[in-house]
């Protein structure tokens, strides 16, 4: 029953049942055996598209860019349900620095990340940078998603000092890009400590803030037709609950958009792409919307692009602002 657990099986399972009914179908010539066969080759043909579009729903980033070599950074493997996650680490600046975790974004890796992540390691920080699980060199997953994704990361966050000094660390952030900021959402929503330090800020980066977006954008891709939503999205349901049986699944994807999903409790940074030409600005004007009254600073950034490693001044001079609001930093 393990075969049926895995992303393509029940879609392959449907499809090969269709084709031999409709093979008997055809070489029949018992109108009886056709009238029996006839539902039974609609209903596996059905299955086989709904279970088929499930799998590329939960499609894993298998062709993610590569990772950080060498360099500064010291690369770390911690396992966790066995499957393996990639941390590097660039800790040179001593106990005492203020420490700022990354989350790079979907089908991205430290690499995508690391010039943002060196800008505060040339402030004097120490940094962190995760690669999600399928992406760079943690370990693939077969149906990849990000409620997996949230549970290693946190995993691994509440077992930060043994890849880093942390016992006299002033302060700790996380850097959150696109995908990264939904985690990051959520992880700095539900824990307000870890390790024993409290969480000092967040900062995000073209964030996803909504799911539901993303989901639409796949089924309207696939050109799933509006008669069999309904029944995808409870098979989606069914995925998820495989997956984590200990959450509770209802008919709405709101759970899985902010506020639902989760709101930073630390003082937030959002710096957005003003034309931002892979999310677009929906994510951004709903997390203004549910944010707007907390300590969340926004920025729109016309020199910005969605995705890249560069350096942008205009992103650096509005973190370096809003950073130095915190008296606790010491910024180089």
């Amino acid at each position: 029953m393990d075969f049926l657990n895995r992303r393509w099986s029940r879609g392959l399972l449907f499809t090969t049942i269709f084709l031999c009914l409709i093979s008997v179908f055809f070489y029949t010539d018992e109108p009886l055996y056709r009238i029996f066969i006839l539902p039974l080759m609609l209903y596996a043909l059905y299955n086989s598209y709904l279970e088929l579009v499930v799998a590329k729903i939960f499609i894993s980033p298998n062709n993610s860019k590569p990772s950080i070599e060498g360099g500064i950074w010291q690369s770390h493997s911690p396992q966790f349900k066995s499957l393996k996650s990639h941390i590097l680490t660039m800790n040179d600046n001593g106990v005492d620095a203020p420490i700022v975790i990354f989350i790079h974004g979907w089908r991205s890796t430290s690499l995508s990340v690391v010039d943002r992540a060196e800008w505060f390691v040339e402030k004097g920080w120490n940094a962190v940078i995760i690669e999600l699980l399928g992406h760079g060199k943690s370990s693939p997953i077969d149906r990849w998603n990000a409620i997996s994704a949230v549970e290693h990361v946190e995993h691994h966050l509440n077992r930060l000092d043994t890849f880093i000094d942390i016992s006299h660390s002033p302060d700790l952030f996380v850097y959150g890009h696109s995908m990264g900021g939904f985690i990051a959402s959520r992880i700095s929503s539900t824990n307000s400590k870890v390790n024993n330090l409290q969480w000092t800020g967040t900062i995000l980066e073209s964030p996803l803030m909504m799911y539901s977006e993303i989901y639409e954008e796949i089924v309207n891709t696939l050109h799933v037709p509006n008669i069999l939503r309904k029944s995808l999205l409870r098979r989606v349901y069914r995925e998820v609950l495989q997956m984590h049986p200990e959450i509770k699944v209802e008919d709405t994807l709101e759970q899985f958009n902010i506020p639902q999903w989760g709101l930073p409790r630390a003082p937030t940074l959002c710096l957005q792409a003003s034309n931002d030409n892979r999310l677009g600005r929906i994510h951004y004007d709903v997390l203004h919307q549910h944010a707007e009254h907390s300590r969340t600073t926004f920025h729109l950034i016309e020199t910005l692009t969605h995705s890249g490693a560069k350096r942008n001044a205009e992103r650096e001079n509005l973190l370096l602002k809003w950073l130095s609001e915190f008296e606790s930093l010491l910024l180089k």
